[in-house]
């Protein structure tokens, strides 16, 4: 007995020098594996071949395909906005993507999400991934090349999330190993609090670099995180990095109950790529990031069948109810229905291109009308952040509240952002909240908090 259409997606995930794709299918929410696949060198003669023999033998010429970037291909800031934002979530963070990247203006593509909720303090947590339109394009066209038809592009870190909540505990940090490299995530509740990626290179200063990225994951959990967060590993990791993971544990089992199917799968090797076929399944949650502009995402032709396959359907209803007549009335009928239906494909055309017109008008309505009854007041603070903060200075954080607004990020001299924003008509009592410090790239980290005062008229 049949028990319905499976659905399927495929996860790609460029893992270092190799490629892995693995076939996730889901029926009434079981999951089960189909097919998985590792291309040792993607972009040999043969690559080409091996991806299309994958998909001819087991039939995915048709599904959706969502790639996993490199870590270090992208950027991820996260945010704190007011809980109004989220219903114009887009506009209010397109306000401010100029200052989050230190490229030109236009040279990126970007994408948001909610990570959660903090009713509390009437705040929502938001991560922004950007991707530099020019490298976005070599990783598509390298994929494309590969003869695999993309849906998404996002990472592993957002792509991770889902497949992980129910295996961690209510605060983490996740180690996932790489060829060359670590990505550092930690979580709490089951929402990414922060990412980073490690190479392995240099190897003298490979583990002091890790043990410093670890205290700045743990140190974007909320204090309330108990003081002994507990770290897992998953995948190979490096030599050089070995060692400072030592005391992580391999991480639980996943809850997706996977049958095995007939290819070669090491779920912890081909972690990422399982992350975004699962990510291809569960598309419609909140946390979900696609760098891909939206005309640019292929759709399976499957789903544009849909309606052909709903009238044939009907058709060899009506021929079977048909058929006890004679052969002439058959005829007749057929030709009779033929014409009502070719009558009628048009209005119908035409109809379903003004519903889809009048809902994309309406969004726009909705987003217009929200925008202006929204709180302007947190709009023209951003704003301001925006013109005062000069050249070499990147936000990581901002932090509004009713009476302060508080400021996380990295800058070429951040004793310089002090007088501009005293002299602010927004802002007062300008103070650094923990001491300026220096990353690996010689940028200098800071944390700013300054008090509202009333806006001079």
């Amino acid at each position: 007995m049949r028990l319905g259409p499976m659905r399927v997606a495929i996860g790609v995930d460029w893992a270092g020098d190799a490629v892995d794709l693995v076939a996730l299918g889901v029926r009434f929410g079981r999951f089960a594996l189909i097919d998985a696949l590792r291309l040792i060198k993607p972009e040999s003669d043969g690559a080409a071949g091996q991806v299309r023999e994958f998909l001819s033998r087991n039939r995915l010429q048709e599904n959706r395909v969502v790639a996993c970037l490199p870590r270090s291909a992208v950027l991820v800031r996260f945010l704190d906005l007011p809980a109004e934002a989220e219903p114009k979530l887009a506009q209010i963070v397109g306000y401010q993507v100029s200052a989050l990247h230190p490229f030109g203006d236009g040279a990126v593509d970007w994408d948001c999400a909610v990570l959660g909720h903090e009713p509390a303090r009437k705040q929502i947590s938001v991560m922004v991934v950007l991707a530099e339109r020019s490298r976005l394009q070599e990783y598509k066209q390298k994929l494309q090349g590969l003869g695999l038809h993309l849906s998404g592009l996002t990472t592993l870190a957002a792509a991770c999330g889902p497949l992980l909540k129910s295996a961690l505990p209510e605060a983490a940090v996740v180690v996932v190993g790489r060829s060359s490299a670590v990505e550092l995530m930690s979580f709490q509740q089951g929402h990414l609090c922060a990412t980073q990626e490690v190479p392995a290179e240099p190897e003298t200063s490979a583990g002091e670099r890790l043990e410093r990225e670890v205290h700045r994951a743990l140190a974007a959990l909320p204090a309330s995180a108990s003081a002994t967060v507990p770290w897992f590993v998953v995948g190979p990791v490096p030599q050089p990095l070995a060692a400072a993971v030592e005391g992580a544990v391999v991480l639980p089992s996943l809850s997706l109950k996977l049958k095995p199917g007939p290819g070669s799968f090491e779920p912890a090797v081909q972690f990422g790529a399982l992350a975004a076929a699962h990510a291809g399944l569960t598309r419609k949650a909140s946390t979900s990031i696609n760098l891909l502009p939206q005309e640019e995402r292929w759709r399976p032709h499957r789903t544009a069948r849909v309606p052909a396959y709903v009238l044939g359907g009907l058709a060899a209803s009506l021929v079977l109810v048909t058929a006890l007549h004679s052969g002439i009335e058959n005829v007749l009928y057929s030709r009779a229905l033929d014409g009502e239906i070719q009558h009628l494909a048009g209005p119908a055309s035409r109809v379903r291109a003004q519903v889809q017109e009048s809902g994309i008008l309406a969004g726009r309505i909705a987003v217009l009308e929200g925008v202006r009854a929204g709180d302007w007041q947190k709009l023209r603070l951003l704003q301001e952040l925006t013109r005062l903060l000069p050249d070499g200075t990147w936000l990581q954080q901002v932090q509004i509240d009713e009476d302060s607004v508080e400021i996380y990020g990295y800058s070429s001299r951040a004793a310089d952002l002090v007088p501009p924003l005293e002299n602010s008509r927004y802002f007062r009592q300008v103070e650094f909240t923990m001491p300026i410090t220096r990353d690996n790239q010689n940028r200098e980290i800071f944390r700013i908090r300054m008090q509202l005062k009333q806006p001079k008229p």
